[in-house]
């Protein structure tokens, strides 16, 4: 085994450990404030101390009794879920046909449906807007859905095609010498296989979902399915006072199920990016 020995001088350790530092700070002061803040009383939230005198829950307190945060909370699961089964179950068989089938105008066509990832959502918004109140969808947990498909059915199917893309031809075709028909090969073998790329898939979906503003704010009203992030923006922008303690709350509490997801979803988020690279 080589082993190779450190050469750099004091200075240079010192000031490389000194640059972690102020690269770790920058990241962990902000996190570190808002989880302080949460748990402060309200008199104490401007004052420039860090640590509060008294632990409060008061701001937890009112983040669901008047704030009626879980309705929220509720609504962006509906929402991130419907999200990621849409992205799930159109982009699978549209990315297997780009990978795996030859016909005409295949790389122009998938690169026009890739190609609409560069263009901002907010000039769509008027349009969809606008269709959604003709056909009904407006105010509705499948209008913003399927407005969520925009964003994610795109990169969904990049990822996955080029998944399938690199799997070797002889996988479908030994199945098909076996008795199964070209459906069954793709369900019995070429989907367990993609997993990992599925699940990295259902996350990135589900988290557009969870977190979007852009159309749940702009597509939903106050008594509609109105998620988690609108419930933030409207408690900044509600009143003539912001209470900072509650609004940390409510970050926090929105923040953790992406965070959760995230852990869970790690190693095959890393085995999908890595594969891709």
């Amino acid at each position: 085994m080589i082993t190779f020995r450190d050469r750099s001088t004091l200075t240079q350790r010192v000031l490389t450990w000194m640059a972690l530092a102020f690269v770790a700070a920058i990241i962990i002061i902000p996190y570190a404030y808002v989880v302080v803040t949460a748990f402060k009383p309200p008199e104490e939230i401007y004052e420039t101390r860090w640590i509060p005198r008294a632990i409060s829950f008061h701001a937890w307190r009112e983040v669901f009794a008047t704030y009626h945060l879980h309705r929220y909370l509720y609504n962006s699961l509906i929402a991130g879920t419907g999200s990621a089964i849409l992205a799930i179950f159109i982009s699978l068989p549209g990315a297997y046909i780009f990978a795996r089938k030859t016909f005409p105008l295949r790389e122009p066509l998938f690169y026009l449906i890739v190609g609409t990832l560069i263009f901002p959502f907010i000039l769509l918004i008027v349009p969809i807007t606008i269709t959604w109140i003709r056909i009904g969808l407006f105010d509705s947990f499948l209008g913003l859905c399927l407005a969520f498909q925009i964003f994610a059915v795109p990169y969904s199917i990049w990822i996955l095609r080029g998944y399938f893309a690199q799997l070797p031809r002889f996988l479908e075709e030994a199945a098909m010498i076996y008795g199964c028909t070209q459906f069954q090969a793709f369900y019995r073998v070429m989907l367990p296989l993609a997993k990992p790329v599925i699940i990295s898939v259902l996350f990135l979906a589900f988290l557009q979902g969870w977190s979007d503003f852009l159309f749940s704010n702009l597509l939903t009203t106050s008594d509609g399915p109105r998620t988690a992030s609108v419930a933030i923006y409207v408690a900044t922008a509600g009143g003539e006072r912001i209470e900072w303690e509650v609004l940390m709350v409510m970050t926090i509490i929105t923040g953790l199920p992406p965070v959760i997801l995230y852990i869970m979803a790690q190693r095959h988020l890393s085995r999908t990016f890595a594969a891709a690279v």
